[in-house]
C-alpha cells in the first residue's frame, strides 16, 4: 500500500542578492508543525518525489530560483526549471525531474533555491511544494 504527503517549501531571498546566491530551503511535512532544513526519511519508508509546484506565480519572486535537492547531505539528485515556470495552472509546465526522485529509509532530504535574476531591493518569499509518494 502505498499513500503520500505534500512538502511546503518555504525560503528567503535576500534583497538585492546577486544571480547564484544559494538559500537553504525549509521544509514541513504538516501545517501544524515546525519547518527544518533537514528531513529524515523514516527507516520504513521510501519517498519518491513526483512533482514540484507554485500555487500562484508571485510565488517564484522576482530572483525566480531553480531548485536542488540533495540526498544525505551531498549528492544533488535534481535541479528543477525555474520556478516561475511551475505554476501549477501552467498547461506546458515542465516536470521538476527527467523522473520521479527517490530517497530510501533513513535518507536526509534537504533542498537549496538558487537564484536566476539578480533580486531587486526587496527581499522575496519563495514558496513551493513537492509531492511525495511514500512506498
Amino acid at each position: 500500500m502505498s499513500s503520500g504527503l505534500v512538502l511546503e517549501c518555504t525560503t528567503t531571498v535576500g534583497a538585492s542578492d546577486a544571480v547564484g546566491t544559494i538559500d537553504v530551503i525549509n521544509m514541513k511535512t504538516d501545517p501544524t508543525v515546525s519547518s527544518v532544513t533537514e528531513l529524515q526519511v523514516p527507516l520504513t519508508e521510501n519517498w519518491i518525489a513526483t512533482d514540484l509546484y507554485i500555487l500562484a506565480s508571485a510565488d517564484s519572486g522576482t530572483s525566480n530560483p531553480v531548485v536542488t535537492m540533495d540526498k544525505n547531505r551531498g549528492r544533488t539528485l535534481v535541479q528543477t526549471p525555474p520556478l516561475s515556470s511551475m505554476l501549477i495552472t501552467n498547461n506546458t509546465r515542465p516536470r521538476f525531474s527527467p523522473q520521479p526522485v527517490g530517497f530510501e529509509g533513513g535518507s536526509i532530504v534537504r533542498m537549496f533555491a538558487h537564484t536566476t535574476i539578480a533580486n531587486d531591493t526587496s527581499a522575496d518569499s519563495i514558496k513551493f511544494f513537492v509531492a511525495i509518494s511514500i512506498v
